[in-house]
C-alpha cells in the first residue's frame, strides 16, 4: 500500500526471484495523525484485475488491524487465487481486529515509529532507518 510501504516493497520485490507484477492502492485511516481514526478511506484503487491471481498485500505496519481488515475484505471479493499479507512491522498490543500476517519482518511495542517509508506528518519517509518519537 502506498505511501508507507513503498520502500519496503521495493526491497522485497528485488529479493523475489520469479516474475512479478505490481499494482498500488492507497488507503488511509490516519491522515496526518499519529493514531487511527477508525474510518478507512480508499484513496487509490488497483488498476489491474486480481481475479485468479496470487496476491500479496505489502503493508508497512499493522497497528489496529482496521485498515488491513478492510483491504482483505475488499480484495477477497475480487476473487484472487490466494491473498497473503507481508508486513514490515506489527504492533499486536494495539490490535482491535485480528488479521492474518503471513510474512512478518518485526513485531514492535506500542511506539510511534517513522522512517524507511513510514512518515511523521508526511515527512521523514526518506530516512534510511526506522526510529521512534520520544
Amino acid at each position: 500500500m502506498l505511501n508507507g510501504a513503498f520502500i519496503f516493497m521495493a526491497d522485497l520485490v528485488r529479493a523475489i526471484d520469479m516474475p512479478v507484477t505490481m499494482d498500488f492502492l492507497a488507503v488511509s485511516s490516519y491522515g496526518n495523525a499519529q493514531q487511527s481514526s477508525g474510518e478507512v478511506e480508499l484513496l487509490k484503487d488497483l488498476r489491474m484485475p486480481i481475479a485468479g491471481r496470487q496476491v500479496i498485500i505489502v503493508e508497512d505496519i499493522v497497528d489496529t488491524g482496521i485498515t488491513l481488515n478492510y483491504l482483505l475484505r475488499l480484495l477477497e471479493a475480487r476473487q484472487p487465487t490466494s491473498l497473503k499479507v507481508a508486513a514490515l512491522l506489527s504492533k499486536p498490543s494495539r490490535r482491535k481486529v485480528e488479521v492474518p500476517i503471513h510474512y512478518l519482518g518485526f513485531e514492535i511495542e506500542d511506539a510511534f515509529v517513522y522512517g524507511y517509508g513510514l512518515d511523521r506528518g508526511q515527512f521523514d519517509r526518506n530516512l534510511p532507518f526506522i526510529t521512534s518519537q520520544a
